[in-house]
């Protein structure tokens, strides 16, 4: 086993041990939820050299936000299901599926306005799982080769049904169900990834570089 897969895993366990603890400590389930964000964050500070080093840190508990839009990314029996968050003014974050639904909303707790989140570049990133890989990914929402190319934060990739993102500007497409690839469109590199790990549909979301 490589050293890769070794921390993946007990990444993974970790992330599983401290789910049940905030599972049954419901008094102090805000304060444990920030610390198990904390310490998966800490397990993957080894850097990986498929991640972006593109600031990116957002913890989130679903099992206390209930939202069923990202929960069904988060839910390893349900790939090629892509939510992209983001924070919607003040108080609120904002989930849109690739699925065509509606988007929904989450109220940030006082925790998410002491953390101060990173949301990737500019204030939106793409969770799901890979339907070619079974991985669990981490996007961020800004057209790649776009954004580097120009500087500028109005690039904003298109979700599709199939698991792609398109971009309206450059029209390049990118396949979120394997890593981010490029798959049409002008060469250039595949999109923004940052480590992502998911403790289940009601567990806990951690995103970070």
């Amino acid at each position: 086993m490589n050293k890769l897969w070794e921390k993946k895993i007990i990444r993974g366990i970790v992330a599983e041990m401290l789910h049940g603890i905030i599972a049954h400590c419901p008094c102090h389930r805000q304060r444990l939820t920030l610390y198990a964000g904390a310490a998966v964050m800490l397990l993957s500070a080894c850097a990986d050299s498929e991640y972006s080093n593109y600031p990116c840190h957002l913890v989130i508990n679903n099992s206390t936000m209930q939202n069923m839009t990202l929960g069904s990314a988060m839910n390893a029996m349900s790939p090629g299901v892509f939510c992209r968050i983001s924070r919607d003014g003040k108080t609120r974050f904002k989930f849109e599926t690739n699925q065509n639904s509606e988007p929904s909303y989450g109220m940030l707790t006082a925790i998410d306005q002491k953390a101060q989140w990173t949301i990737g570049i500019y204030n939106a990133i793409i969770v799901g799982f890979g339907n070619q890989t079974g991985k669990f990914y981490a996007y961020d929402s800004q057209c790649r080769n776009c954004y580097e190319s120009s500087g500028l934060t109005r690039y904003a990739l298109t979700m599709n049904t199939d698991g792609t993102a398109t971009c309206r500007y450059c029209h390049r497409v990118y396949d979120m169900n394997s890593g981010g690839i490029l798959i049409k469109g002008d060469k250039g590199r595949g999109m923004i990834e940052y480590r992502g790990n998911t403790t289940g549909t009601f567990g806990i979301l951690t995103v970070n570089n």
